[in-house]
């Protein structure tokens, strides 16, 4: 994981959310980085909710509306996933390993029949690395939205 957020962070490609304010943008990188070298998906949580780095609304679809109180959870829930599934891609492509699996990593209270028919089947590993490393901000091609609760195995 570090080394694909590392690569992110190289070529200016790390996910900066428009939730975010300033205090946020400036210490999203350290909070991510922090997390992943000795925390996990919580840890990441808990420090971006600990300061005020969340702006108090958002415009969507020209008018402004309040960012939902759960924000810095569907951010690090979603990005923490990112490059987890990057990782897994990358550590099955080193193992020679042509793909990887899609199954449910977190319990969702409510279930897209979408997502749910995509649990145990297969997806190229190369294919779904470059299409996360090229999807940042948006929605993938080859994968279900990140905050589906879905994820991958080898």
């Amino acid at each position: 994981m570090l080394d694909e957020i590392n690569s992110d962070i190289s070529n200016g490609k790390l996910y900066l959310s428009n939730r975010l304010n300033q205090n946020g943008k400036d210490n999203y990188q350290n909070y991510l980085l922090e997390s992943v070298e000795n925390g996990d998906e919580e840890t990441f949580t808990n420090l971006l909710i600990q300061s005020s780095n969340f702006n108090d609304t958002e415009i969507v679809q020209g008018k402004s509306k309040k960012v939902p109180s759960n924000a810095a959870s569907l951010l690090c829930q979603s990005e923490f996933n990112r490059y987890y599934i990057r990782a897994i891609c990358l550590r099955a492509m080193n193992q020679n390993q042509d793909e990887v699996k899609i199954y449910r990593g977190r319990e969702s209270s409510w279930t897209r029949p979408e997502s749910e028919v995509l649990i145990g089947t297969s997806l190229n590993a190369t294919d779904l690395l470059e299409d996360l490393r090229n999807s940042i901000g948006i929605s993938p091609q080859l994968f279900p939205e990140i905050n589906s609760g879905l994820t991958i195995k080898i």
